[in-house]
């Protein structure tokens, strides 16, 4: 008996140290960092990340999109934001890379994230916060302050659908209208002068697929913001990807290691914006694959609350990274106004 239970712990710790040596370097450094803290949630039954940075008199808690992408893209906050009085909080959501990655089926839902937020802010213990989330974090972001905007001073909604995204029908539409888009946007885009055949080959309508262009892509997310694709639509500067866009693109990790249907589509989030009661800032890019310019038809989906919509002209997906100073100025003046309105 005694000789199977030491079998049965040298099986577990095995186990264990194989999981850790799946993490690289950087995974390690970084949850040694200052200001990392692990929240429990799910009633305690698993952790996730969060890292605080400054001492400011507000706190802003950042939501990542993907679902997967981790919260590294988000590490440029602190230094562009540092006269803004704030506390930031970075945070990677349950089955992000740097959280744990449970293999539970039942999990992947809307709701189930919604409260998983609410346990990171009583965690942190931080309350009247700024919300911010992007893409998917945005999405996510709605839905959370549908239903605890008590809590909350402020939410800005970075490059989310501009459209309501229960609105499959469009939705789907614009992914098929995406080879017309990269087409008719790169024909002249200096970053590809050295790739002129591949540009060539879309020029003359054949489906990207086929070109050379993707090739090294292979269907994996995480090669795409140096494709052809990503550099059009997700980052848009020419040269060397910002290394924590990068990494948080290496990083990625789809809920559940991506074999449990997670559908973000299937909620009404157009009639959660009809409950948000707090200032709202839509925070878009005139690049973006996500067509941000129906922001302000957007924007009457918020019946009881005030609205400012910026588009940054020079972003993409990622403009807090490609659109630098329109995007951390916008953000900060949004902050600053609402925190002279009173509580």
């Amino acid at each position: 008996m005694r000789k199977t239970s030491f079998v049965l712990i040298a099986i577990l710790l095995t186990l264990v140290l194989t999981a850790q040596e799946q993490k690289d370097s950087v995974y390690h450094a970084k949850i040694a960092s200052p200001g990392v803290r692990f929240i429990p949630v799910y009633g305690g039954k698993y952790n996730v990340f969060t890292q605080k940075t400054g001492n400011g008199h507000n706190s802003l808690l950042l939501l990542s999109g993907g679902p997967g992408e981790t919260h590294e893209y988000f590490e440029n906050f602190p230094e562009h934001l540092r006269n803004a009085n704030l506390t930031v909080y970075l945070y990677e959501q349950l089955g992000n890379y740097f959280s744990d990655q449970p293999d539970d089926s039942s999990i992947w839902h809307v709701d189930r994230f919604v409260e998983e937020v609410e346990e990171v802010r009583k965690g942190l213990g931080i309350d009247h916060f700024f919300l911010l989330g992007h893409s998917w974090g945005g999405m996510l972001g709605t839905a959370y302050a549908a239903k605890y905007g008590q809590h909350l001073r402020g939410l800005i909604l970075s490059n989310i659908p501009g459209f309501p995204a229960n609105d499959t029908n469009y939705f789907f539409s614009l992914m098929d209208s995406m080879e017309n888009v990269v087409r008719e946007k790169t024909i002249n885009f200096p970053r590809f002068a050295s790739h002129r055949a591949q540009v060539d080959s879309i020029s003359k309508g054949l489906p990207i697929a086929d070109t050379a262009l993707l090739i090294s892509l292979k269907k994996d997310y995480r090669k795409v913001n140096d494709s052809l694709y990503g550099r059009t639509m997700y980052y848009r500067k020419p040269g060397k990807i910002p290394d924590p866009l990068a990494r948080s693109t290496r990083h990625y990790s789809p809920p559940g290691g991506g074999k449990y249907n997670f559908n973000i589509f299937e909620v009404d989030y157009a009639s959660m914006m009809k409950n948000i009661r707090v200032p709202v800032f839509l925070l878009g890019s005139r690049h973006d694959f996500l067509h941000n310019e129906r922001y302000h038809e957007l924007k009457q989906q918020f019946a009881n609350t005030s609205v400012k919509v910026y588009l940054c002209p020079d972003g993409a997906h990622f403009p807090m990274w490609d659109d630098t100073a329109n995007y951390f100025r916008e953000l900060s003046q949004f902050i600053s106004e609402v925190s002279k309105r009173k509580k």
